[in-house]
């Protein structure tokens, strides 16, 4: 049986795990608060800009570009050459976050087409490699804190793909946060 300075002991060791808890959990609050206000400062400019590029399509429908064509009807599901940009967070402390991403470029993956996979997050790239499948690029940039600098050579990767026929498409998997 234990005596008392054992139990004394474990209570405050039990205190102190509810505290450092409660830390983690105030500091992993201003990080959520801190991302939403990012993400509330650039989503207008985003959708903004997809708007106003879809007024311009709508209104000078015969705009001859490569990025607004349309693959041609001919090409079969099978054959078309797909681009996805994958991405994830860097550490586990996200479990939803990462579990809905794989979740959702494995039903991609699983569709008809040539498939190639651009990972963005050290969890996504991990878990594609322990699970053989293979990954055209892994972009070794950390994921908190994305710059302009890192999207440019992210999009410039996948620009020279689609400009040298190895892409027909590009899709981005990703996650959108709705509420905490």
């Amino acid at each position: 049986m234990a005596n008392v300075k054992e139990i004394k002991d474990r209570m405050e060791s039990i205190q102190s795990t509810m505290k450092i808890t409660n830390a983690m959990y105030m500091i992993s609050s201003s990080k959520m608060k801190r991302a939403r206000k990012v993400l509330a400062d650039t989503e207008p400019y985003f959708f903004g800009m997809q708007a106003a590029i879809a007024r311009i399509l709508r209104h000078v429908p015969e705009t001859d570009n490569i990025y607004f064509r349309q693959i041609s009807e001919d090409v079969s599901p099978d054959k078309k050459k797909i681009g996805y940009v994958v991405v994830s967070a860097d550490k586990g402390l996200a479990g939803a976050y990462n579990h809905n991403v794989v979740k959702l470029a494995e039903e991609i993956l699983a569709r008809p087409g040539q498939h190639k996979l651009y990972i963005v997050g050290e969890l996504g790239r991990h878990y594609f490699k322990k699970h053989g499948v293979e990954i055209e690029n892994s972009f070794q940039y950390t994921v908190q804190k994305p710059t302009m600098h890192r999207a440019r050579d992210i999009s410039g990767v996948l620009i020279d793909e689609f400009r040298h026929g190895r892409l027909d498409e590009i899709h981005i998997v990703y996650t959108r946060m709705e509420n905490s």
